[in-house]
């Protein structure tokens, strides 16, 4: 009988099974076909802090756990990709600090991710949220400012503010047309005055609801945050800006404070950016949480510190060899 448990732990909000997202119970269903013991429970960071070995193990949604026998995780910006991370996510994951060599990736491999996201992304023009399914026609080499939803992690990975970002933005347009969209999901006061005041100061710029695959077809330039819009960027073959921290910031030029505006946006339209080859390695060998999901799971529980004695389940190496 086993002694320790899977604990998946959730928001009080997403605990009810028709709340759970897909992931939990796919989880729930795997781990119980490989005889784990799982439990979901009400998501306490306070007590998800230093946590120690064994014998359960935890998988905590959206992070902030740490300490041995612990994966944090949440969508990994592009479904079907999950983080599954012993430090955290997104600028606090592993892969922020991985080094990527172009040259040591497949590029055959890194040709078919590419392109299978391209085709579930980029030809049926859909995203993560709800896109418009008109088209719109936007100024083709325009600067595209991609808006987010307030969340901690953004307030925490920025560099300046959105206001200030937007400022520099167009300020430094170097003649360029410039669009910008908000969220979908933020229709909060800050981007409500934000918008007012690029509409009544600079009425030139183009504010759109559209969808945001025809904004990347025809922009020369991606600029958020921190947003999973870079990554759709580079299935656009866009260069992308970024105004915070981000585990994308391999494949991007990083703006800091607004005086490096002028010589990222020099970098991002010429260099030769190796979109192909950073796609794969970010999804393939950071994130490998996609389609075939048990198997690199069970090996990021492994490298974690899981018994696997404890949770009744086999061990990848033994699994490798079945």
């Amino acid at each position: 009988m086993p002694q320790g448990r899977v604990l998946i732990h959730l928001p009080r909000h997403l605990i009810e099974p028709a709340e759970m997202p897909p992931i939990y119970h796919e989880l729930r269903r795997g781990f119980g076909a490989r005889g784990a013991q799982i439990e979901v429970l009400h998501r306490d960071l306070a007590a998800l802090q230093n946590l120690s070995a064994g014998p359960d193990f935890h998988i905590v949604h959206n992070g902030g756990a740490s300490g041995d026998c612990v994966l944090n995780t949440i969508v990994a910006y592009l479904l079907p990709y999950f983080y599954f991370d012993p430090k955290g996510l997104y600028f606090q994951s592993a892969s922020y600090d991985a080094l990527f060599d172009p040259a040591d990736v497949d590029a055959k491999a890194a040709e078919r991710r590419f392109e299978a996201l391209r085709q579930r992304y980029v030809v049926p023009r859909v995203s993560r949220y709800p896109q418009s399914e008109s088209r719109e026609v936007f100024a083709q080499g325009a600067i595209a400012i991609f808006l987010q939803d307030w969340s901690d992690p953004v307030e925490r990975a920025r560099f300046i503010s959105t206001q200030a970002m937007v400022e520099t933005v167009v300020k430094g347009a170097a003649g360029r047309p410039v669009i910008v969209k908000p969220h979908p999901r933020n229709h909060g006061p800050e981007t409500v005055e934000l918008l007012q005041w690029l509409r009544q100061t600079h009425p030139w710029v183009q504010i759109s609801g559209g969808n945001l695959h025809d904004m990347l077809a025809a922009c020369a330039v991606c600029v958020s945050i921190c947003s999973s819009v870079a990554i759709e960027a580079m299935l656009h073959r866009k260069p992308v800006i970024l105004f915070g921290k981000s585990d994308l910031h391999h494949c991007a030029t990083t703006v800091r404070n607004a005086a490096d505006w002028p010589a990222a946006l020099q970098a991002a339209l010429t260099t030769d950016w190796p979109y192909e080859t950073f796609v794969h390695w970010f999804f393939d060998r950071q994130i490998r949480g996609g389609e075939v999901m048990f198997a690199p799971l069970l090996q990021r529980m492994q490298a974690a510190g899981a018994d696997f004695a404890a949770l009744g389940l086999s061990p990848p190496s033994l699994l490798a060899r079945q």
